[in-house]
């Protein structure tokens, strides 16, 4: 067997990975914000938390800094071009939702909001935001307050039945993948 040396954006070979669809904000404020993210992670257990990798310059994190409140949406490929649309304009510069028609219904503990149309989500609150450990990231910690998932697209003793619910996985760029399959996001 060989092997090929990998250079630039090594984390790639972690790749592809979940995209998940972040909104911060508190139900019915005006301060709220969208972006899609993939390096999400499970911290603990107990207590439950979550971590997320989140980008200093963001317009998201500057409301989460405020709000403390976000919720972590799934997906599928049905909404591959709305990932890549959040994910690729800063809500610095548009707001997002108005821009592309965004629908959001209110979260059921967090006082957040989630996406119409995700296939779960997971409610968050901020515990702790660890700056400095590097240039362009903060780390995000957070208790999990709750989550949701279709009954027919989740068990709750494997997780996601995969080939049915088919996970939006960002590999590089408007590549995505599904289980079994590859798509791209318009342009």
């Amino acid at each position: 067997m060989e092997y090929e040396r990998v250079t630039g954006k090594r984390y790639r070979v972690l790749h592809p990975r979940p995209a998940y669809v972040l909104i911060v904000g508190k139900w019915g404020g005006d301060d709220r914000g969208i972006m899609a993210a993939s390096w999400v992670m499970p911290l603990s257990e107990e207590p439950e938390r979550l971590v997320v990798a989140w980008d200093k310059e963001t317009h998201s994190l500057s409301i989460l800094r405020k709000t403390g409140v976000f919720t972590v949406n799934v997906v599928g490929p049905e909404l591959t071009d709305l990932v890549w649309r959040v994910g690729s304009v800063s809500g610095w510069e548009v707001d997002k939702f108005r821009e592309y028609g965004i629908e959001v219904e209110q979260a059921r503990s967090n006082g957040g909001m989630v996406l119409k149309g995700a296939l779960g989500w997971v409610e968050a609150r901020v515990f702790r935001i660890v700056e400095d450990l590097a240039e362009d990231v903060d780390l995000v910690i957070a208790d999990v307050v709750d989550a949701y998932a279709r009954r027919d697209l989740y068990d709750p003793r494997y997780g996601w039945r995969a080939s049915k619910a088919g996970i939006l996985l960002h590999a590089s760029g408007r590549a995505f993948f599904t289980p079994g399959r590859m798509v791209f996001a318009e342009k």
